[in-house]
């Protein structure tokens, strides 16, 4: 059954995910290993900060150039805490990893997809997450937004809409977030600062200014 999450935010910086969490409106965390690298702490560290504000899934990536490579770094990642969503790359190496895991119990999340096929391919293996690259695809002249609408064709096709949680991710602006969904994503993860972009506009801060120099003005 399709876990029924929106919003992934995307970091490591716990100062970022106390105030997004704060809102109520964050559903998971989704960081990588250059994020933990960035912030100077181990995964356990990092696990640990995000677990004493935020009780929800957090995607962690699993790294490996063979399928028990993946496995054997999953399952370290998975002892730290079982309620992860373990990201593992969808090429052949790592989809087969996703069978396996899946069937060891834990929670995993394909990544780094960029080819509709891959996201089919992570459904049938099992995987409740699918993260198709948005803006990173975008950068180099192909069209992220498309394939998640092709994925959410085939995930029809095969009759496996609900079998997975389509995240939009590498994300780099508020309309991306727009067309994702309109696209078919079930979820999006964002970084902080588009996340508090999602939150405003410059009408809205405007709107807001008169409004409060009118409540001023009621005897």
């Amino acid at each position: 059954m399709k876990t029924p999450y929106r919003i992934f935010l995307d970091t490591a910086e716990i100062d970022e995910i106390k105030d997004a969490v704060s809102t109520g409106l964050v559903h998971g965390i989704a960081t990588n290993s250059k994020k933990i690298a960035q912030s100077g702490k181990s995964f356990s560290q990092v696990v640990e900060e995000i677990r004493n504000v935020f009780d929800g899934p957090i995607a962690l990536q699993s790294i490996g150039e063979t399928t028990e490579e993946i496995c054997q770094c999953a399952r370290r990642l998975n002892a730290i805490d079982p309620g992860l969503a373990i990201k593992v790359i969808a090429n052949k190496a790592g989809l087969s990893a996703i069978k396996i895991l899946v069937e060891e119990g834990m929670c995993t999340n394909a990544t780094l997809i960029y080819n509709p096929t891959q996201a089919l391919l992570g459904t049938l293996a099992g995987s409740p997450y699918l993260s198709p690259f948005v803006g990173r695809a975008r950068m180099v002249g192909y069209d992220g937004v498309e394939t998640i609408r092709k994925i959410r064709q085939l995930l029809c096709a095969f009759d496996l809409q609900e079998k997975t949680n389509l995240v939009a991710a590498s994300i780099k602006d508020v309309e991306q977030v727009i067309e994702s969904i309109v696209a078919g994503a079930d979820s999006v993860a964002v970084s902080f600062s588009i996340f508090e972009a999602m939150c405003e506009h410059p009408l809205t801060d405007k709107g807001l200014t008169g409004f409060t120099e009118d409540d001023r003005k009621i005897p």
